[in-house]
């Protein structure tokens, strides 16, 4: 086997089944001594949704431009599920940009290889199972854009399922969706038109869990009701209540498998190779299974997330500091990316802006900038920093860091990936993103990353480009005065809602247990309260694993969400200045400075009082409360705020005996 470089063009990383066919390329590639550079162009002609505005992910497109055959032996594309909107004609035109041999992935086209899922074995396992176990009779499809290989076959399965059983026209149904979630209204379509459905099965995963919301709102119960199933088994489909019964199609599987033909398609060689699927049966079609609880997050993964929050505020925190352009822009950006484990990144911009609109015409320069790079000189270990929690970084040696010299900035666009600069860069994944803001492109970063790092990606580059556009605004302020400091304020905003939202519990909006701990340090130790009366409390949700299986983990996060608003409305009548937070689970912890001597009391009362009240007008069937203990003491710098929450969560257990028998109402 000879060293080759590969370009594998995906998607985004954002997408589960993209990122875990990434990994299957990188494993294969790496046991083969191959390089491997990733485009993540998005999605051609993609669709706006109400969640995701794609209006300007277009420039991400232009990256077909990007894999030269001066550079790069042979293409991986994952056709199918990049031009899944697309005709035959526009995918033959993307590929004609490509002047190497390519393998296509989910799609096939005539003189190219391909490696695509089995849908048949999975699926028609799947289709009898609900016959012959379940005794399903009227079943409803909902395919995928008939413009995408897999939605055809997996289609073709279903019908070939329905005749060879001898199934009548009037017992099936079929719709097209397009493989999002948010098809919800052709499911709903197809619930109305085909009253006596009692199966439900969609082409891929994603569909289901927009079924999932219709059903529930007619309330009707997967698995009981009426039996789903889907396809591709994305990791979520095991998490949702119930479970998702679904054929399993790993997507590492079919880029390993592409990876392993690579030389020999070089060599003239057509192959079309096809990747088993299984069935894999959970509690949607209306079987019981055992699930284990959902493991907690790591603290390393915690930890990692961290430093990226971290990092993100820090990239724009480079130009915030500076009332007039930073010169050194671009080396700073690469020395906060250079805090994690970022093994080379190269920053380059175009000559001059691009003005780029969707469906125009996207010229290839000739040349293009080096502005700075950064490469990890030798291998770095990480250390930690705990603020409470612990960040994860890397030390960066400022020898590391390279701003070039304006007259050696200048690199062919054909040389981008191989050039003097990156004659050290090793042998990570090589990864190239478009810097862009609304219409205009600024250029672009070529990263080596280690593939546990490809989910960053895309968020880091939209907050460079976002820093370059302020830093750009920041050279015309004489002339925009007006438009620079409202960009200067829009962007300290993003930042501050970025670090409060590092503080804040998403499910109760009250302080999560870092926004909490570090509200009530400060609190506690200020010289103003020095002497003053405080308590501390500690909190927990009764029967909240009652309510998540009785009446489903919806209903569960209501009642903690409700929790959390009466315990800061009960903690805030005791006067003074209080928090509340969610540390985990069902617990809570609060504190509140007052000058009550029965702040104690007045807070049992007040929450009594606010618990009744909800209680009576929720139209629950079931009732919430919850029990606490409360521990009182004199604030002062002295103060163990961590032993004063602990004796609370002692005495919570002694009111912890007192709680309803039955959450029945």
């Amino acid at each position: 086997m000879r060293k080759l470089n590969i370009a594998l063009i995906i998607s985004e990383f954002e997408d589960s089944h993209t990122n875990t066919l990434c990994q299957g390329v990188a494993q294969a590639v790496r046991e083969r001594g191959y390089q491997l550079y990733i485009f993540p162009t998005k999605f051609i002609n993609a669709k706006t949704t109400s969640i995701l505005n794609y209006d300007y992910e277009y420039h991400n497109n232009c990256l077909f431009h990007f894999v030269s055959e001066n550079q790069i032996d042979i293409a991986i594309v994952n056709l199918g599920n990049i031009a899944s909107n697309s005709s035959l004609e526009e995918k033959k035109r993307l590929l004609q940009m490509l002047h190497m041999p390519v393998i296509l992935i989910a799609d096939e086209m005539e003189g190219y290889s391909s490696v695509n899922f089995d849908n048949s074995t999975g699926m028609m396992f799947g289709i009898e199972h609900m016959m012959r176990e379940h005794n399903k009779k009227y079943f409803g499809y909902v395919s995928g854009p008939m413009s995408n290989l897999d939605a055809v076959e997996r289609k073709e399965v279903f019908e070939h399922a329905m005749i060879k059983n001898r199934f009548l026209t009037e017992q099936y149904r079929i719709v097209e969706g397009d493989f999002t979630y948010s098809c919800k209204d052709v499911i709903e379509k197809l619930l109305d038109d085909f009253p006596q459905i009692d199966v439900l099965i969609c082409g891929n995963d994603m569909m289901c869990f927009g079924a999932y919301q219709v059903l529930e709102q007619r309330g009707l119960v997967p698995g009981k009701d009426i039996a789903v199933m889907g396809f591709d088994d994305v990791p979520y489909a095991a998490q949702v209540s119930p479970g998702l019964t679904t054929v399993k199609a790993d997507p590492s599987l079919i880029g390993y498998e592409a990876v392993k033909v690579c030389e020999q398609v070089l060599q003239g060689d057509t192959f079309h190779l096809m990747v088993d699927t299984s069935f894999v049966i959970r509690e949607s079609c209306g079987c019981q299974k055992h699930r284990l609880d959902a493991l907690s997050t790591p603290l390393e993964l915690q930890a990692n997330i961290e430093a990226l929050n971290h990092c993100l505020v820090d990239i724009s925190r480079n130009v915030l500091n500076k009332e007039e352009e930073n010169e050194n822009i671009y080396v700073n950006i690469l020395k906060s990316l250079a805090k994690l484990n970022i093994k080379s990144a190269y920053l380059y911009l175009f000559e001059e802006e691009v003005s780029y609109t969707n469906g125009g015409d996207w010229k290839k320069p000739n040349q293009v900038l080096l502005k700075a790079y950064y490469k990890d000189g030798a291998g770095r270990g990480p250390e930690i920093a705990y603020q409470p929690l612990p960040v994860y970084y890397y030390p960066v040696d400022e020898k590391d860091l390279v701003e070039v010299p304006e007259e050696k900035q200048l690199v062919s666009f054909q040389d981008i990936l191989n050039n003097e600069h990156t004659v050290h860069m090793g042998q990570g994944i090589k990864v190239t993103t478009m810097l862009y803001a609304g219409e205009i492109q600024y250029g672009f970063i070529v990263w080596e990353v280690d593939e546990d790092y490809l989910g960053y990606i895309g968020k880091l580059s939209y907050q460079i480009s976002n820093t370059i556009k302020t830093n750009r605004l920041l050279q015309s302020k004489n002339k925009i005065t007006k438009e620079l400091e409202e960009a200067i304020v829009e962007v300290n905003e993003k930042n501050a809602i970025l670090e409060e939202i590092s503080k804040i519990d998403d499910l109760t909006q009250t302080f999560n247990r870092r926004g909490f701990l570090d509200s009530m340090k400060r609190r506690v130790i200020a010289k103003e309260n020095s002497g003053k009366r405080a308590i501390a409390v500690y909190a927990d949700m009764n029967d909240l694993k009652k309510v998540n299986d009785e009446f489903g983990h919806e209903e569960g996060d209501f009642s903690l969400y409700s929790l959390g608003q009466i315990l800061r409305d009960a903690v805030q009548a005791v006067g003074g200045k209080s928090a509340v937070g969610r540390i985990g689970g069902d617990e809570f912890c609060a504190y509140a400075i007052t000058d009550m001597e029965n702040a104690e009391q007045l807070l049992r009362d007040r929450l009594k009082e606010l618990t009744e009240e909800l209680n009576r007008h929720s139209g629950k069937p079931y009732y919430i409360s919850m029990s606490l203990g409360v521990k009182q003491f004199e604030c002062s710098s002295l103060v163990d705020i961590s032993h004063e929450l602990e004796q609370a969560d002692e005495r919570l257990y002694v009111d912890k005996q007192k709680k309803r028998g039955s959450i029945y109402k």
